[in-house]
């Protein structure tokens, strides 16, 4: 960091509030590449969210998972609707591609190769994440995520800084940045909602329960704390009803 670039001022028109009424604010220098420190640090804070915020939102793709459902898919046929939640879908997606791009991006200019993750595409560009565990899709933001660590000096200096601080931390409708998203889907997974216990087929003893997916465990699991047993998944989905009533 040399003196002169010291004088460079952040390029996202950041400053410092007056002191004086009188006085104009001051510009905040550019410490790194063409930003300066707020907005430096706010990239990497939304950065550090990015892997628990993915496994959140994945986790709540599950209509049985630890919220109410509020959004569903209509099934075909005349059945009911599928149980799966298209907000934390949609949201999930539309953040793993607004990240495979800017690697696109950054990967590209600094010549140097993008992390190898799966995705789906259309005819133009990527979609989203193809479909993942939660811990999976932790450990892939993960990836995505120090990727971009290892690089943010560099990126900072990118003519295209500016735009990935503004899409990574706020987004636009369509496409909710890292801290929109945190706020609505949180960075841990949300408690399950209160529920009876049930009474054990096999052992009589009113501790069956159900063990919603976390980052941890991606599957749903239905079990007596008595005695361990676990119920078939063909019949989680009546049981995980019947346990959410209180």
């Amino acid at each position: 960091m040399t003196e002169a670039s010291e004088q460079i001022p952040c390029a996202r028109g950041c400053a410092w509030d007056s002191l004086i009424e009188t006085e104009a604010p001051r510009p905040k220098p550019a410490l790194h590449g063409i930003l300066c420190d707020s907005c430096f640090y706010r990239i990497k804070a939304a950065l550090n969210l990015v892997p628990d915020l993915m496994a959140n939102m994945r986790a709540q793709i599950d209509g049985f998972g630890a919220v109410p459902l509020t959004e569903r898919v209509s099934g075909g046929g005349d059945g009911p609707p599928a149980p799966l939640r298209i907000g934390p879908l949609d949201a999930s997606d539309s953040l793993y591609a607004k990240l495979v791009s800017w690697t696109e991006v950054f990967g590209g200019e600094l010549h140097t190769p993008q992390p190898r993750v799966a995705v789906w595409i259309n005819f133009t560009e990527v979609q989203g994440s193809k479909p993942v565990t939660v811990k999976v899709a932790h450990e892939i933001a993960s990836e995505l995520a120090e990727w971009f660590h290892a690089r943010l000096e560099e990126i900072a200096a990118s003519p295209a800084a500016v735009a990935f601080h503004d899409d990574l931390c706020y987004g636009w409708e369509d496409a909710r940045g890292v801290f929109s998203l945190a706020a609505a889907y949180g960075i841990e997974p949300r408690p399950a909602r209160p529920a009876e216990k049930r009474e054990c087929p096999v052992c009589g003893a009113h501790e069956v329960f159900v063990a919603w997916p976390d980052k941890l465990n991606a599957d749903l699991t239905i079990l007596c704390g008595q005695c361990q047993w676990v119920i078939d998944p063909e019949e989680i989905g009546s049981m995980a009803k019947l346990l959410m009533v209180s």
